[in-house]
């Protein structure tokens, strides 16, 4: 059964009331961040379309719209690394999801979310307090690969 999508009405109703509507951009795109449903931790950001909301809905696992590959993409598809969702949540105006998952693992043995080899997204830095005088700001590396991709998608 696929769920329906409330219409979107006044800002009493989006910010009280229970009916769910969410709110698309004009891109019909609307922003999740997934987090570790044991530690917190941020996993990934990316964009959900409405099928991509309605899979991960119906079937209890993430799904999201790759901007890039212009199609949609079930977390751990090719990877093995599924995001099993343990709880969705959206924010008081309805325009962005959260979403906490526990993760599979690939057959390699590796859980994690980044396709890059990381754990998670955000394996860089940006310092804080100073501007360099020249050139571009650089990023400090806070974690280490915990898989190699060309082994779990192959040569990329």
């Amino acid at each position: 059964m696929t769920p329906s999508f409330a219409a979107r009405s006044d800002h009493d109703q989006l910010e009280h009331g229970l009916d769910f509507a969410p709110k698309f951009d004009a891109d019909g795109l609307i922003p999740c961040i997934t987090t570790h449903a044991d530690t917190g931790e941020v996993l990934m950001f990316a964009f959900m379309n409405e099928l991509a909301l309605t899979q991960t809905i119906e079937t209890g696992y993430v799904h999201y719209w790759s901007r890039s590959r212009q199609k949609l993409w079930k977390k751990g598809e090719s990877s093995g690394m599924s995001q099993k969702v343990t709880q969705m949540l959206t924010d008081c105006d309805q325009d962005c999801i959260v979403v906490k998952v526990t993760l599979g693992t690939a057959a390699t043995g590796d859980s994690a979310s980044c396709h890059v080899g990381y754990r998670n997204c955000f394996y860089r830095q940006i310092p804080i307090g100073s501007l360099p005088e020249q050139g571009p700001i650089q990023l400090a590396r806070v974690q280490e690969k915990v898989y190699d991709p060309d082994a779990v998608y192959g040569q990329q």
